[in-house]
């Protein structure tokens, strides 16, 4: 029980505190704790995640967590929850809880609440991380995560898509070797719309256990695949404008200098194969329709096959 284990570490004041589950992830265990006035969050890792294939993780990589929140809360506080108690070899901690006006982005984009502003706060936010530990040797050896990012997105992302499509398999090879080779900055690993908080236009980004020092592409294109996705079920050029919105304001915020030392046409490929992967991966997405899914496979294959060099350029693909 959370609330014994609370109890035991002295966190729990309250002989009646109760602990609710929290949903939104595949990973951890997440709890709502009230203890009398107070109510704050309990988040715990998954040996065993929660999806169809079998997915093994190490349960340690909530520690990457913990540390992605004190490090970018340390320079932007507003960005992310601040941690009350850690406990690793729990492999559990305990952070602030949001009011009920904060939802994740990707419940506003489900129901058609599209604001481009929220995508602008996004863009700002993320370009300002990857810029602020841009070959930050502190973050490298903080965030030193190769087996653990192998383990939660190279490997059942792009790896695992080898059997199923084999005519790909030199091609993610590659991919997966230029991503691990690719050390430039501070990757939050899982940067979707489920895992950014939205009230109004405020912030806050969540759920970094997948946290590494490694290739900014992989965010990148983290959050636009989600966006084509969403664009295609909904067939809603409105998704397209808050990916433009995003890159936009992401390549202001990183700067020049730094922009140009990312391969853009490998964040292009880096964006449709994890398109592909939400659908032939250990993770797929869950609204999109077969006949949906098989013309997605289509286009990711025929846009593949395109060699494009821009993320502009690919938006305008997804169009076609």
């Amino acid at each position: 029980m959370i609330i014994d284990l609370l109890k035991h570490y002295g966190v729990v004041k309250q002989d009646r505190a109760t602990a609710t589950p929290l949903t939104g992830g595949v990973s951890c265990e997440i709890f709502l704790i009230e203890d009398g006035d107070d109510r704050f969050v309990a988040k715990r890792a998954l040996s065993q995640l929660k999806v169809a294939e079998e997915w093994l993780a190490d349960p340690s990589r909530n520690k990457y967590e913990q540390r992605y929140l004190k490090y970018v809360g340390e320079k932007h506080p507003t960005w992310v929850p601040t941690i009350r108690n850690s406990f690793e070899d729990e492999n559990l901690f305990i952070m602030e809880f949001f009011p009920e006006c904060f939802r994740d982005w990707k419940k506003y984009l489900l129901e058609g609440d599209i604001k481009p502003q929220v995508a602008t706060n996004i863009g700002a936010a993320l370009g300002t991380i990857h810029a602020m530990s841009w070959d930050d040797q502190n973050a490298k050896t903080w965030f030193d995560s190769d087996a653990n990012f192998h383990e939660l997105r190279l490997s059942p992302y792009f790896e695992f898509m080898r059997t199923k499509h084999p005519q790909l398999e030199s091609r993610l090879s590659a991919l997966v070797e230029t991503i691990e080779t690719t050390k430039l900055c501070l990757i939050h690993g899982d940067f979707s719309p489920k895992n950014i908080l939205v009230a109004s236009n405020e912030i806050k980004i969540v759920d970094c256990e997948v946290a590494w020092f490694g290739d900014p592409s992989f965010d990148i294109g983290f959050l636009i695949h989600h966006l084509i996705l969403k664009y295609l079920h909904f067939n809603n050029e409105q998704f397209l404008n808050l990916a433009s919105a995003f890159i936009d304001s992401y390549q202001l915020a990183l700067g020049a200098d730094k922009l140009a030392q990312i391969n853009e046409s490998h964040t292009v490929e880096t964006t449709l194969m994890l398109m592909l992967a939400r659908i032939d991966g250990k993770s797929p997405v869950e609204y999109l329709t077969e006949p949906q899914r098989e013309a997605i496979r289509a286009k990711v294959f025929n846009l593949l096959g395109q060699d494009i060099a821009s993320l502009d350029y690919l938006l305008q693909g997804v169009k076609a």
